[in-house]
Formats: structure tokens, sequence, C-alpha cells
């Protein structure tokens, strides 16, 4: 989702397998593949007339979202959901409505929400690292949705974030699975790869040593997520066609939908063998 050709390595840890871009762009250039046509920051925009249909589908997305904090932790009114890397929050927009509870969101950029206050009022919204959240914050359930595969100090952070967590606090954390199907079959066009946005490309196994190590114990690890995997084989295709990603989206809609509707027998199976996603959910040891 840039206009860029250049080339980026990754390697691999002979032990843990886990696989890291290497080297990562400096930090203070990182905004530089952050812009306003990366298609997450666009949102259902990029779709033109078909902007009210993606939008009902994000919708959806943020629901299945809901629930999977639902079945993590009892939410009250009282309650604190810190969402880390929150883009677009649509989702804490969704928590607020359905969960009634209070919500927060931190991104080390606005884009995903700048002009949009009125819409997004009553969340607490910051431009933040996990390092500056106050060591009595205390949040009741933490989320990452596709944020872990973005950080560059992923060991440091999450041990922060069980140093301000109650002893009860649930950390959800989705991502992309390297050990998966999606990125066997496309291999160098994988959209997981995302370069150079994503600095860690994890497993199941490493992922959860991360968390062992920075004071986390895994309660669930799934094979999937409530992000359709079939997102993973269309960006890949995309990557293949080399598309260009800040062009309006329009005329590839039917085509998107048809292979939606192509893929669905494919997903009765990814309980059973990763599509694409992964979805950890932890607590403080």
């Amino acid at each position: 989702m840039h206009s860029s050709k250049e080339m980026f390595n990754f390697d691999q840890c002979g032990e843990c397998k886990l696989v890291f871009l290497n080297p990562r762009v400096p930090l203070d250039q990182l905004k530089n593949y952050y812009t306003s046509y990366y298609l997450p920051y666009r949102g259902a925009k990029a779709w033109g007339k078909f902007e009210q249909l993606v939008e009902n589908s994000q919708r959806k997305l943020d629901m299945k979202r809901v629930n999977r904090i639902k079945d993590a932790h009892a939410i009250s009114s009282k309650s604190l959901i810190l969402d880390v890397g929150c883009g677009n929050p649509s989702f804490l927009k969704a928590c607020q409505q359905d969960l009634n509870c209070q919500t927060m969101g931190i991104d080390f950029s606005d884009e995903g929400w700048k002009g949009e206050s009125a819409h997004f009022e009553g969340i607490d919204l910051q431009i933040a690292e996990i390092k500056d959240l106050p060591r009595d914050l205390k949040p009741d359930v933490i989320t990452m949705w596709h944020y872990l595969e973005h950080d560059y100090t992923p060991f440091e952070n999450l041990s922060y974030l069980k140093s301000i967590a109650k002893p009860k606090t649930s950390l959800v954390i989705e991502i992309p699975n390297f050990d998966s199907a999606s990125r066997k079959k496309y291999g160098k066009n994988w959209a997981g790869w995302h370069t150079p946005r994503h600095t860690s490309l994890f497993s199941p196994s490493n992922v959860e040593l991360l968390l062992d190590k920075s004071g986390w114990k895994v309660s669930k690890l799934l094979t999937y997520g409530t992000m359709d995997p079939y997102l993973l084989y269309w960006m890949s295709k995309m990557e293949q066609k080399e598309i260009k990603w800040d062009k309006n989206m329009e005329d590839e809609f039917w085509e998107f939908v048809l292979g939606m509707m192509l893929f669905m027998p494919n997903k009765l199976m990814e309980k059973q063998s990763s599509l694409g996603i992964m979805t950890v959910i932890a607590t403080p040891k």
C-alpha cells in the first residue's frame, strides 16, 4: 500500500522461527509509509459509490470484535477498554454503543480519526505510545487488532502493559499467522509481509513465548480471527497484480465480492488450519 518500489529484507530466527524485518525503517521516517492513502485509513471512502456497503461490512467486523471481548471478559459501565493502535476507532465506537463502557484508543498518528471528533465524541483518543500510558490506568481489557506486527519493541511494550494491568485484565491480540495457508500459497506476494510496516511476523509458538517472557499467560490461542481471512487472499492477489493502492477501488468491488463468495467453503476449515489470521487471549501471570 505504498507507491515506492523499495526492497526490504526479512530474517528468521533459527531457534524460535520469528520472522522479522531487518533492517527496519528508522522511526523518524515511519510516517512516510502511513500516508492518507493507506487503505485502513481511507476506510469505506476508498470504495467510492460502494462506500455504504463497505461501512456495513466494517460494522459487522466491529461487532464480531465486541463479541470477542464479551467472551473474554465481563464488562460493566465502569470497565475501561484500551485499544492499542486504534487507527480509525470504529471498534471503540461500537464498544461505546453496545457495552456502555469507558473507551480509550492510542495510535502514533491521528490519520484514522482526524476531522471526525464529533463522530467519536466521548472516546478518549490520543496520539501516544504505550510507554506514555499512565501507570494507574488499570484497563480491564486491552485489545490489539493487527497492531503487534507493527510494534518496534513488542517485548518492552507488552511488559509495560502487564505492569499497568489489573490482575484479571484480558489482553486480546489478533495478528497475521506466518505459519498459515495464505502465506504458503502466495509466498513473496503474501499481504502479511506488508513491508515495511510489519516488523514481526509471528507463528503460534513464538507469540506464546513472547507473551510468557513479558509476564502474560495465554489462555486461548485460536487459528482464526474476527477479520475475514479472505482479505489476506484478496490483498495478496492485488499485490500480484501490482495494484495502485491509492486509486478509487470501485472497479475492484464486484470481483472482490465474487471472490469472497467462492472463498466461503475454505472458511469451514479455519478452526483446524489457519488461513492467515490468529487470535491470542492472555491474562497477567
